[in-house]
């Protein structure tokens, strides 16, 4: 438990989280930026804050610069808004669906006190003029943490982003707003790229780094001022020269030592959390000794890793040693240098996206876009070393001595990320190695994979006829190996490639025997209906999706596609009321297009 200084018995570090506004107190080591960041915000119409990922910006926000606004003496009728952000962030699940309204109702939530229910269909000026309606201020400041989820967490809602860089626009030229942006290096060439459309003034750009050697010193020792406790002479200084010092060893035991000028405040905080655990109920004094107990860096790590894994394998059902093995493997090369992952549909270098996202959540991986693809790597350079310390002490990865032959899984790897480059040539010949050594190693479920993943390649490439081809070898497979639900998603494949070739009662009947094998398989049935209504059966078509919704009444898909379906049956209210729900809950940015166009008839045909 985390508590404020003066309480010896509870534990003054945060840990890998952000600090909390009311944690300021135990917030050191960043006055300077502090200050600076205030004094744009105040000065300055449109502020960016950005740096690494784990580097602390939102920490600096919330325990730095909010407390200055409030305790210091700022101008007059200044009204600071609470921090916004454009995702629902209760757990990591849910933050996959944006809510009512997406991003701008997620934003003006977050910017309406507490009590006041928002309009979904308010544009941000107007809900912001609501907002400060009874204060008239002569300065508005307002912030969005993680811009960085206006590009990633919903990348194919592509209209509903332009209309809200838009409406921020409009609402900077209308309103008395500074607009402070918070966002990850990674993506702070896309967010710079709307500086043009967002305001007529250019951005000032505020950079934040690691912490420098005597800010590092009072974030380890401020936190422990009001505790009792205190730490011996040269003990944080200690600890942050190690802190500094990363030493590489490769596979073959070649080290090299390299002292960092700069600080992780990530690591900085998960060493002091070990350390502070490691004392005993008398201890007054942090000395060398209980430094020296503590172990090195790599050790510490390897603990906060250690906990990490078993959090993700209870959390995903993945067995721990799967996927201590997977980590280590995927994400860290023979030279010892941090590796990279890309991610598939469903899956990344072989394991289901859901734990890759929960290992982002922790920061042990960190994601950046790419050639158009979402890429993965370790999301520090020192937890290289921690990760294989970690697996050493359960012995679950095999030694490495010597080179080994490339598997499947590193042919497949190859094929996907020449997928992700539009290199369908690369991809077919990786993709067919892999295969062929997957079936060579008796690994026929493997086999039956890449070749689903082989007959992807074909569809996006337009070459339909081998798609449909190999979907049918795939689906062979998974029926003699009777894997039910690969047999349900090849069939709903087909019936995809056969709608794209134009033939409609084939795709209805590939559909049916989906809903036979799997009848609580949702998207089956949305198949289904689409199928069946490009076959020119409507009625037929909305009693499908109206059986896909009853399982799943959050479907979007099924709200979309009932939707187009009452149109042609002339129910515009019902289409209007499911083609909104379906836009709120998001659709791949194709889909979401036509459903706005759908949407815009229905509302011409109610004269609305």
């Amino acid at each position: 438990m985390t508590a404020l200084p003066g309480d010896r018995t509870a534990e003054p570090y945060v840990g890998p989280r952000p600090f909390r506004r009311a944690e300021s107190a135990l917030f050191h080591g960043r006055t300077e930026e502090a200050r600076h960041l205030r004094d744009a915000w105040l000065s300055e119409r449109v502020v960016v804050l950005h740096g690494p990922a784990a580097v602390g910006k939102t920490s600096l926000l919330h325990a730095g610069v909010l407390p200055l606004l409030e305790e210091e003496p700022r101008p007059a009728r200044t009204l600071v808004l609470p921090v916004g952000r454009l995702i629902h962030q209760p757990t990591w699940p849910l933050a996959l669906s944006s809510g009512p309204g997406g991003y701008r109702f997620t934003l003006i939530s977050s910017w309406t006190p507490a009590g006041q229910a928002p309009d979904p269909e308010q544009a941000v000026g107007a809900a912001l003029e609501s907002v400060i309606a009874d204060t008239a201020p002569r300065r508005v400041l307002a912030a969005i943490d993680h811009m960085e989820e206006l590009f990633t967490a919903f990348p194919a809602r592509v209209q509903e982003r332009e209309r809200l860089v838009a409406e921020l626009a409009g609402a900077l030229r209308e309103l008395p707003l500074n607009l402070l942006l918070v966002v990850r290096d990674d993506q702070l060439a896309t967010l710079s790229s709307y500086e043009g459309l967002l305001s007529p003034q250019p951005f000032a750009y505020v950079r934040l780094e690691g912490l420098d050697q005597p800010s590092a010193v009072s974030a380890v020792t401020g936190p422990a001022s009001g505790s009792g406790r205190r730490y011996a002479a040269g003990v944080a200084e200690q600890l942050v020269q190690r802190l500094r010092t990363t030493t590489y060893t490769d596979r073959l035991g070649t080290s090299v030592e390299i002292v960092s000028d700069r600080v992780s405040p990530f690591e900085l905080q998960i060493a002091c959390a070990a350390l502070w655990a490691s004392l005993d109920d008398g201890d007054d004094a942090i000395t060398p000794d209980r430094l020296a107990q503590l172990g090195d860096l790599a050790g510490i790590l390897a603990g906060y890793f250690d906990r990490t894994v078993r959090d993700v394998s209870m959390e995903t059902g993945v067995p721990e040693p799967e996927l201590r093995d997977w980590i280590e493997t995927t994400f860290i090369t023979e030279r010892g240098t941090r590796g990279t992952a890309y991610r598939g549909l469903t899956q990344t270098a072989d394991m289901p996206n859901p734990v890759v996202d929960a290992l982002v959540a922790r920061h042990i991986l960190t994601e950046e876009q790419r050639a158009r693809s979402l890429w993965y790597q370790l999301g520090q350079e020192r937890l290289v070393e921690a990760v294989r310390t970690a697996n050493r002490a359960h012995h679950v990865v095999p030694a490495r001595g010597r080179p080994q032959e490339h598997t499947p899984a590193d042919f497949r790897a190859a094929a996907e990320a020449a997928l992700g480059e539009g290199n369908f040539i690369s991809a077919h010949r990786f993709a067919s190695v892999a295969a062929r050594r997957s079936l060579e190693q008796g690994d026929e479920r493997q086999f039956a994979n890449l070749l689903a993943f082989q007959a992807e390649v074909s569809r996006i490439e337009g070459d339909l006829e081998a798609a449909k081809q190999t979907l049918n070898e795939a689906r062979s497979q998974f029926e003699s190996q009777q894997d039910a639900l690969s047999t349900v998603q090849v069939l709903t494949a087909l019936a995809e490639v056969s709608l794209s070739m134009g033939e409609a009662d084939e795709a209805v009947d590939l559909g049916r025997q989906a809903v036979a094998r799997m009848p609580g398989d949702v998207s089956a049935r949305t198949l289904l209906a689409y199928a069946l209504w490009q076959a020119g059966s409507p009625a037929d078509a909305e009693a499908a999706y109206n059986d896909a919704l009853d399982l799943d009444r959050n479907a979007a898909r099924a709200l979309y596609g009932r939707g187009r379906v009452r149109i042609a049956l002339r129910d515009f209210r019902g289409a209007l009321a499911d083609l909104d729900r379906a836009l709120a809950l998001g659709l791949p940015r194709a889909e979401e297009d036509r459903a706005r166009a759908a949407r815009e008839e229905a509302q011409r045909r109610l004269g609305l």
